[in-house]
Order: structure tokens, then C-alpha cells, then sequence
């Protein structure tokens, strides 16, 4: 109980704080992501008016293209206001498509070439433009009218925009921040959480301590009970008052004896100190023996038990035969006190997925979806009023834990037309 505590308190911090740092990872990546674009979008208006100050005072117009080709990976295209190519970077492939594609762009927006340049003495710049080319890369691209001594030349420039893979070291280094500050809070979680946990462990101890060696005194004067009333009901002069008086205490005893027998076991189960005798087993005789100590009891109450199984034997089984039998006892008991008279039970057996299946199917008064949540709770009963004496909520939770301790699983689900069933599913394993 204390273990599935401690992994459902480390998986809830983990995921609270994974949620949370990875929410403000984001943030700050995608923000810091932001600022680079804008800072490079700037950057290249800066370089597209470094250069029309360049050309206006220069002629060497293809050298210094060049240069900022090699240094910053852009294309150029140098025409006249005539349409006279003076330059054409071909540094990347499909240099010219994309510049065309660009121009095209830009004609639907304003014009390529101001007609109103002629009539003026002043260079000009576009606005950036974002585009994507024939290979869907994203691209900038700005056109400028410069103003020289020869006349207007108009110069395409264009760049591709950098890409998320471009800023991976900004993202590595978030990521990387975000990875030990992770680390370092989960660690003081855990150490947080054990110093948490250490109280109640000693308390959840000591009160199992205390259960266990309650139960195991307990055991020798209820024994001395029940051979004491063997004795008083054998005994000559007892009359029927005595006799009746001498069961009845029996019959409390034994049922207090089957209350400590179930909290040893848990007891021992919760200690970690629970031994199992593995071997193989025959299922089909593990089932026809229970049917058969069963059928007496509910032939008592007036209920039909049945049982279904294929006609061929089942392989043999490799587990706990004694916990195996008291596990299926504790649900047939369990569907014997719930069951009405004149109804019937079904101990039905399969294999299914490398698994035996045993399913325990009654008619009785079934149990309501807000018991199912803690129908397998220690001393949980459904039966709030407590009229029910055979049964003080333990059964159960004895089947689960010795089903858990065997890698199997319990089903519960509603049976059509009333009642409630009960699927044990145990795989068959490998002998040692």
C-alpha cells in the first residue's frame, strides 16, 4: 500500500513538473526564436541600404556583390531601368527562379521600377517581403532603385530565412537548462516526499505489527474454544438448550478464527514474507473438486451451481495450487452469500491469451458502480447495514492480493438480467 502511494506521489510530482518546465521551455525558446528573426530581418534591411550607399558611390558593382554572396549567402540580380542584366548570382540552384519568383511577387504589390524615378535624385528600398520558392524554402526579399551617375539600377535581393535548424544550439542550450533544473527538482521531490513518507510507514508498521501478533495470540484460546464446546456437546447429561448454546459459540468462533487466518495472511503478504509452492497443476481436477465442495453447500440454499468447462483437458497449469483453491473458494463463497434462493451460480473455464480463465457468474443482487470502486478495499462490504455476518470484508481483498502475487488480474462486470461476475485470469507460466 505505502509502494503504490510512493509511485502515485513520485509520478504526479514528475508529471506536474515535467508539464510545468516544459510549458516554459516553450515559451522561452519560442521567444527567444522570436527576437533572432526579427534581429536577422533587420539585418538585412540594414544590408540592403549599406549596399545602395555603396553603389551610389561606387562602380564596382560586381565585386562587392560577390563578396556579400560568400559572406552572407545571398542572390543578387543587378538590372538597368531597362531591364539590362548586369549581374546574376548563381551561388545555389534555382538562383534565377526564385529571384523571378520574388519580382513576380512584388508586381502584384508595387512596381518594379517606380516610374516616377526618372523624375527623381534619390535612391529607394522596398519593403521585405516574406515568399516561399518552387521548394516551398521561405525567403526574404527586398528590390532596390539606386540612384548613380549612370542612371537608376535596380538591384533583387534575396535571402533565404533561417529555419528552426538554424538556432538548434539556442534550443539545445534551453533544452539543456531545462533538462537539469528537471533533474534537480525531481531529485528533492523524491528525497521530500520519502521524508513525508517515513511516518506514516513506521505508523502502516507498526499497526501491521501489531495485527500480526494479536491474530497469532488469538489462535491458541479460540482453538481451546472450539475443543472445549466439542467436549461440552459430547458430553453425557448435555441437554438440546446446552447443545444449541455450545454451536452457536462454535459457529462464532470458527468464523473469528477465519478473521485471523485472512489478517495473517495479509499480515504476511504486507511483510513481503508470503512463500509460494509453484508446480504443476491440473486444472480440470482443481475445478471439478471445487464444484463438487461447493455443490453441497449450495444445494443447502436451494442454488443450482453449474459448471462449464471445454471438453478437452486443459494443459497443465504451473502455479499455487492451495492459493489457487483458496482463491476460487473465496468467490464462490462470495457469490453463495449474495445469491438468492432458487438462482443459479456458473463456474465457467477458458484459456484465453495464455491466460486461465476462471469465471465465477451469479444472479444475485449484483453490486452498484459506487461499490465496485472499493469492492477489493480492506473491510469494504456492500452491505452497509451489516446483517450479513459470514463475511466481515476481507475475503476480497485476500483474493487480489494472492491473484497480484500469482501475475494475475481480477474482472468484475454486471451479469445480464442481475448479479455481478467475477474473471480470474492466471497465466499459465513456465516450470522451474
Amino acid at each position: 500500500m505505502i509502494r503504490n502511494l510512493k509511485r502515485k506521489l513520485y509520478f504526479l510530482f514528475a508529471s506536474s513538473i515535467m508539464f510545468v518546465f516544459t510549458i516554459v521551455f516553450f515559451l522561452l525558446a519560442s521567444e527567444n526564436i522570436e527576437t533572432m528573426q526579427n534581429a536577422e530581418l533587420n539585418f538585412v534591411n540594414r544590408q540592403a541600404t549599406n549596399l545602395i550607399l555603396l553603389f551610389e558611390n561606387s562602380t564596382n558593382y560586381v565585386e562587392n556583390l560577390e563578396i556579400c554572396e560568400k559572406k552572407y549567402d545571398y542572390i543578387f540580380r543587378l538590372f538597368t531601368e531597362h531591364d539590362e542584366l548586369l549581374y546574376e548570382s548563381t551561388n545555389i540552384k534555382d538562383a534565377a527562379e526564385t529571384i523571378d519568383l520574388f519580382l513576380e511577387k512584388l508586381k502584384s504589390i508595387e512596381s518594379v521600377v517606380s516610374n516616377e524615378a526618372s523624375y527623381s535624385s534619390y535612391s529607394t528600398q522596398s519593403g521585405t517581403h516574406t515568399f516561399r520558392s518552387v521548394n516551398d524554402r521561405p525567403y526574404y526579399g527586398i528590390l532596390c532603385s539606386i540612384y548613380t551617375n549612370e542612371g537608376y539600377l535596380n538591384l533583387a535581393i534575396v535571402k533565404e530565412k533561417s529555419g528552426i535548424t538554424a538556432f538548434s544550439s539556442t534550443v539545445m542550450h534551453y533544452f539543456l537548462i531545462w533538462l537539469i533544473v528537471l533533474i534537480a527538482v525531481l531529485f528533492v521531490s523524491v528525497l521530500i516526499i520519502r521524508q513525508a513518507m517515513k511516518p506514516t510507514e513506521k505508523a502502516m508498521q507498526s499497526q501491521k505489527n501489531f495485527i500480526a501478533a494479536v491474530s497469532h495470540e488469538l489462535k491458541t484460546p479460540l482453538a481451546v474454544l472450539l475443543s472445549a464446546t466439542d467436549v461440552i456437546e459430547t458430553s453425557p447429561g448435555c441437554t438440546t438448550d446446552i447443545k444449541n448454546h455450545a454451536a452457536l459459540i462454535e459457529t462464532e468462533v470458527s468464523r473469528m478464527a477465519r478473521l485471523i487466518q485472512d489478517l495473517l495472511l495479509l499480515s504476511s503478504i504486507d511483510a513481503g514474507n508470503w512463500i509460494f509452492h509453484k508446480s504443476k497443476i491440473s486444472a480440470d481436477t482443481l475445478l471439478i473438486n471445487l464444484y463438487e465442495k461447493f455443490e453441497i453447500v449450495c444445494h443447502k440454499k436451494s442454488i443450482d451451481l453449474q459448471i462449464e468447462m471445454p471438453e478437452e483437458c486443459f494443459p497443465p497449469l504451473f502455479s499455487d495450487e492451495d492459493r489457487l483453491n483458496q482463491i476460487i473458494s473465496i468467490f464462490l463463497d462470495n457469490a453463495i452469500s449474495y445469491s438468492p434462493e432458487q438462482s443459479s451460480i456458473l463456474l465457467a473455464a477458458s484459456i484465453k491469451k495464455n491466460n486461465l480463465a476462471i469465471s465465477i457468474i451469479d444472479h444475485g443482487i449484483g453490486i452498484s458502480e459506487e461499490d465496485k470502486k472499493h469492492i477489493f478495499d480492506r473491510f469494504y462490504r456492500c452491505d452497509k447495514s451489516r446483517t450479513k455476518k459470514g463475511h466481515y470484508g476481507l475475503g476480497l481483498s485476500v483474493a487480489k492480493e494472492l491473484v497480484s502475487l500469482l501475475d494475475g488480474k481480477i474482472y468484475l462486470s454486471d451479469t445480464p438480467g442481475g448479479g455481478c461476475t467475477f474473471t480470474i485470469a492466471i497465466p499459465y507460466g513456465k516450470s522451474e
